[in-house]
């Protein structure tokens, strides 16, 4: 069992990457982090305030490892690909350090900024305001921490090929 953490800021592609890797990866499963907010409500007053976006929300990271647990103690995939903003030490701590024991690979995927705005924008069911408003904090973030992640500035690159080249990097 092996891990593909898919990280970046807000609208960087992230999903889309996912999906085009489990496509082509046998036995592979994609963990939408973002489908967990609509099986996972908040149980409490306090999961309503604060910063809105869903990596900051614990209770959706608490079940994002409740969900990677159950899936590697049932043994149904060889690869679970997660498409997630570790944008935050409670993220950090809860998901890199947490799964520390399985084999992980962990890609951030960049892009010049106008590239990244341009994104966001022509993204259906995208919530802009959200991705720009936090796209500072995680960018700072990212950039600040996961040294030993493997960067891929997207700029100029198909989904596809961002897929290609993570494909690549892990079957070394």
């Amino acid at each position: 069992m092996k891990i593909i953490w898919i990280d970046g800021t807000f609208g960087i592609g992230k999903s889309a990457v996912a999906a085009a890797i489990v496509e082509e990866i046998p036995q592979a499963h994609l963990l939408e982090f973002d489908a967990l907010q609509e099986k996972y409500k908040p149980t409490s007053v306090s999961d309503y305030f604060g910063k809105r976006y869903p990596e900051a929300k614990k209770y959706l990271v608490d079940a994002l490892v409740d969900e990677i647990t159950e899936i590697i103690q049932e043994g149904s995939c060889d690869c679970l690909v997660i498409p997630v903003a570790l944008i935050n030490d409670y993220c950090n701590q809860k998901l890199i350090d947490g799964f520390a024991n399985i084999e992980s690979h962990h890609f951030i995927l960049t892009a010049k900024k106008e590239i990244l705005h341009q994104r966001i924008n022509n993204q259906e069911n995208r919530d802009i305001d959200l991705a720009v408003t936090y796209m500072p904090e995680a960018t700072q973030y990212l950039s600040n921490h996961y040294y030993d992640a493997s960067r891929i500035d997207t700029s100029n690159m198909s989904i596809d090929s961002v897929a290609k080249e993570i494909i690549e990097s892990i079957t070394r």
